[in-house]
């Protein structure tokens, strides 16, 4: 038996639902490896971040990216007459195209409205889903001046801020921990700008390597020599790797609906089970003397039907559900996607 669901039978509601971002479902790390073959495959672009080694765990996967970036290929080999991809150049391309709008060859840390170049912290879609949860991440930094804690400030300013971008928001990068809270403004620093800048629905952080290096010396810090295979995404792995605490979530729109099927007095008190019936000697069917005064059934599948009452979804109950004339019942399919 087919029954209509009326609108009044069909609910729908949304809700936020977070997670943590890493593998395994954690929502913080504290160990970082990377691949000997990527890294000397493609390390000049960019480095793979694992959380278990891969050379000895064979489940172990990407967990995100790092990047350099500068406008003018510094940091990387190639120039004019010189054997070399300027891959940092490539990078700051690729970057800068995908979130600045049309004409724009600059990046805006705060203060610093001229920079030209970034270190880059990217997640894949699969991973991050919808996007990374704003106020839900927080990066330790280890260098030769001590650590530095890093969030974003969505906490203070959740609308973001007024930059023109192709995706918003955009919320700066500051120093802070998500327990006690922001402890600098963006522009504390007039000089360098901020600590960066974060994009949660790209999976992105951009780290100002201007302010970054004010923690670092030495080898450390970032190299802008022109043609120079200075493999500056390698230094910040060796800070996050150092700072051994990484915690971020991922954050995802659920739609749910519900249907409530209603099984009322009158409606399903049949069944085509051959045990409901008896066979009379001309060969036709008749329901038990006793079921068919007094029907007594069990509701044990609910299908749902489309318009042209194609079967798309089908539901077990976890038991049988008494059915009879005297008896109703209410059952609420839900489906997530």
């Amino acid at each position: 038996m087919i029954k209509n669901l009326s609108t009044t039978d069909k609910v729908q509601d949304d809700a936020i639902v977070t997670s943590g971002l890493f593998q395994d479902g954690a929502s913080s790390i504290t160990s970082f490896f990377t691949s000997s073959t990527q890294y000397t495959n493609t390390g000049d672009y960019n480095v793979d971040i694992y959380r278990y080694n891969p050379a000895n765990n064979a489940s172990a996967s990407i967990q995100f990216g790092l990047a350099y970036g500068h406008v003018e290929g510094s940091g990387s080999l190639g120039v004019t007459g010189a054997t070399g991809d300027r891959t940092t150049a490539a990078v700051f391309g690729q970057f800068n195209q995908l979130i600045n709008p049309p004409q724009t060859q600059r990046f805006v840390f705060s203060a610093n409205t001229t920079s030209k170049e970034f270190y880059a912290l990217s997640f894949n879609r699969a991973r991050m889903r919808d996007k990374i949860e704003p106020g839900g991440w927080e990066l330790h930094l280890s260098g030769s001046k001590g650590i530095v804690k890093l969030k974003d400030d969505s906490s203070d300013f959740p609308a973001g801020t007024s930059n023109a971008r192709n995706f918003s928001p955009e919320y700066n990068v500051v120093s802070g921990t998500i327990a006690a809270g922001t402890a600098e403004a963006a522009t504390t620093n007039s000089d360098s700008g901020s600590y960066g800048n974060f994009y949660p629905s790209l999976g992105i952080i951009l780290l100002n390597p201007l302010r970054i290096d004010g923690h670092f010396i030495g080898a450390e810090s970032t190299v802008r020599t022109s043609n120079n295979d200075s493999r500056n995404a390698r230094k910040l792995y060796n800070a996050i790797s150092g700072g051994a605490y990484f915690q971020a979530k991922r954050e995802e729109e659920v739609a749910s609906r519900h249907f409530f099927v209603r099984a009322t007095a009158g409606d399903f008190n049949g069944t085509t089970n051959e045990t409901f019936y008896t066979e009379s000697v001309e060969g036709i069917k008749e329901t038990i003397g006793g079921l068919a005064t007094d029907p007594r059934v069990y509701i044990t599948t609910v299908g749902l039907y489309n318009d042209e009452e194609e079967l798309i979804a089908i539901a077990k109950l976890s038991q049988p559900i008494l059915k009879t004339t005297s008896r109703e019942a209410l059952i609420k399919v839900k489906l997530d996607f």
